[in-house]
């Protein structure tokens, strides 16, 4: 039974992957289609299946007996199915679709694809549903006016993955006849590390010494206050001068004399005794934080090594070396200096 059960998962595995062959073929990889007859299927639904077996019987008794009353209604069956056709092809082709750059995010969280439908005509009723593969459907009623509709993408690892195969499927006209299409967006992205919460070990980059960081936020720069500044949006909230606040003074900053000088490394060897992936989402949590309070990092991955800097480009550059760090293969020569068989760096990262 075992057997049985494994072949035929391979035998659909092999289906389905000919199957997205073909389709590719067929459909090239686009991020703007107009959907139209060579990338639009059409088939009766269920509920038209059974129309068409209702239509059929009442022919073959209409003929047998030579009833007009029950020829006329088969007649008028059939002309609402070939009606119902046209009304779904119609409705079917008449949109654009856009898909629309998916953000990066983290493996623990819900990732979208932005989808923008762009309607000529205004069907009342109508309805297009979009699905990923191996993922939950969005169903929206449509407008004239474009609109984007984010369509769940299924859940993935740390890495660089290219966008799945997207099903938009329609039955208008009575539900009687169902159209779609299959469409493989050309996009990439990133899924970044989950992040687990960690003490922050910075190493100077002229120095042994390490700056402690407690694992709230509340990073320690510097003791020497330089003075009072008023409040900016960037500012960490735990610099704000709360003191000044309940007296109603207003949002303000407190300004250490050493705020921007500050500057270290986040080393992958610190947390190799956590293994491979928890000290990768330890280090994503820290570059986190360390961004949120506006310090200066680097971040050393053994072979990779990203010098000190801030803002969001270098957040998105760290973020994507951990993304995308890989093990080492198993009967490599060459092993890492962290962790034997376990650290390595993957030397496709963006750069």
């Amino acid at each position: 039974m075992f057997t049985i059960k494994r072949k035929w998962q391979s035998l659909t595995t092999w289906a389905y992957a000919k199957r997205d062959s073909w389709l590719l073929k067929r459909i090239p990889s686009e991020n703007v289609i107009q959907l139209n007859i060579n990338n639009t299927f059409i088939l009766p639904s269920s509920f038209g299946w059974s129309c068409i077996g209702i239509i059929v019987c009442l022919f073959v008794l209409g003929t047998n007996f030579q009833n007009n009353i029950i020829l006329l209604l088969c007649y008028f069956l059939l002309a609402m199915m070939l009606l119902a056709v046209f009304h779904s092809y119609f409705f079917f082709v008449q949109h654009q679709i856009t898909f629309l750059p998916v953000s990066p995010n983290f493996e623990n969280r819900q990732l979208y694809l932005p989808v923008q439908v762009d309607a000529k005509q205004n069907y009342e009723g109508g309805v297009l549903t979009f699905a990923a593969k191996e993922s939950i459907s969005v169903t929206s009623p449509l407008a004239v006016k474009p609109q984007v509709i984010k369509v769940p993408l299924p859940s993935y690892k740390r890495g660089l993955y290219s966008c799945p195969l997207i099903s938009i499927t329609a039955m208008y006209g009575f539900g009687l006849f169902r159209c779609w299409t299959h469409l493989t967006p050309k996009i990439s992205f990133y899924v970044y590390p989950a992040m687990q919460k960690s003490m922050v070990n910075l190493h100077r980059a002229n120095a042994d010494a390490q700056l402690a960081h407690s694992s709230d936020s509340q990073f320690v720069i510097s003791d020497d206050l330089q003075g009072i500044r008023e409040y900016q949006v960037t500012d960490p909230m735990h610099h704000v001068s709360w003191k000044h606040v309940a007296k109603g003074q207003g949002m303000l900053t407190k300004d250490f004399s050493e705020n921007k000088g500050v500057s270290g490394w986040l080393r992958l060897v610190d947390l190799q005794n956590l293994g491979t992936e928890n000290a990768l989402q330890c280090l994503c949590y820290q570059i986190q934080q360390l961004d949120k309070d506006q310090v200066q990092y680097g971040l050393d991955l053994g072979v990779t090594k990203i010098l000190p800097q801030e803002g969001s480009a270098h957040l998105h550059e760290c973020l994507v070396q951990l993304a995308l760090f890989s093990y080492p293969a198993p009967n490599s020569a060459s092993k890492s200096h962290l962790e034997p068989n376990v650290f390595s760096q993957k030397t496709q990262g963006l750069r």
